[in-house]
């Protein structure tokens, strides 16, 4: 297919939604949400990321999927039954084919809750991470968690997930309600995103967290049961206006074969009245 600067990706549009049994964040409860000055519990931002690679799969296929980057960043609180719109424009085509994509998320306020950037390169990186480039950390699990202690470089300990069809089947029909048939035999974007708070959950003992942003590269599909494994090393931290963020460098395998890494940034310690 061809395509020229100025296309427009297919909109889709999505009801917010949240789905208690996928997580152990605690914002996900309005109760628990309302102290930090959010009007309820929180959608996670990894579920945004999820609706915005909608329009990508539509617009191309597989070939987002097999090759293509995206980088996400979640601008504003998105809560359950919200609809979000989704949509967006291919910026430039360079020379070799290579596309360059602008999108957005908005709620039903028309108020902009992600925004992202995409490439869709003509074709595949022929170098990818192996597990050795992220050695496996051997600190205690559920440890505490704060600027001082983390330490960039710091080695994170894996986690492992079953992909299995059923588990899958749960998560695109009732935590992201994405029916599109290509996930009959592809694994979702999102599912391997949401690794990410995964890991950070099993690694620190942090009760609430807010995913701020998501860079990732894939890599390669996959279309068969497995157990994925998830490695990284902490990036780096900082503090804004109260809020503690850590950025983690992660990457994804399935029987050694890298599937996508992500660049995953997340709030760890949420200042009072953050909303």
């Amino acid at each position: 297919m061809l395509y020229s600067s100025g296309s427009l990706l297919p909109e889709y549009r999505v009801k917010a939604s949240i789905d208690p049994s996928e997580s152990s964040n605690r914002l996900q409860d309005d109760e628990y949400a309302r102290r930090f000055g959010f009007r309820a519990a929180l959608v996670p931002g990894l579920h945004v990321f999820a609706y915005m690679s909608r329009v990508l799969v539509e617009f191309t296929g597989k070939d987002w999927l097999e090759r293509g980057t995206a980088d996400v960043r979640i601008l504003r609180p998105t809560y359950e039954g919200e609809e979000i719109h989704v949509g967006g424009s291919v910026s430039s085509v360079s020379a070799d084919g290579s596309l360059f994509v602008g999108y957005q998320a908005y709620n039903n306020k028309g108020e902009a809750c992600g925004i992202g950037v995409a490439q869709i390169p003509a074709q595949a990186e022929t170098a990818e991470p192996s597990p050795d480039e992220y050695p496996a950390g051997r600190a205690k699990l559920h440890r505490p968690i704060s600027l001082e202690s983390l330490q960039p470089g710091e080695p994170l300990t894996p986690i492992s997930s079953d992909f299995t069809w059923n588990v899958h089947w749960q998560y695109c029909q009732k935590a992201i309600r994405d029916h599109h048939p290509i996930y009959e035999r592809t694994l979702h974007p999102g599912w391997l995103a949401n690794q990410a708070s995964r890991i950070l959950a099993t690694n620190f003992a942090v009760p609430a967290w807010i995913d701020v942003s998501c860079q990732i590269r894939n890599f390669h599909l996959q279309e068969e049961e497995c157990s994925i494994e998830t490695r990284g090393r902490i990036q780096g931290k900082y503090e804004r206006d109260g809020d503690h963020f850590v950025e983690l460098d992660l990457a994804v395998f399935a029987k050694e074969r890298c599937l996508e890494t992500i660049r995953y940034t997340a709030i760890f310690r949420i200042a009072p009245n953050a909303a």
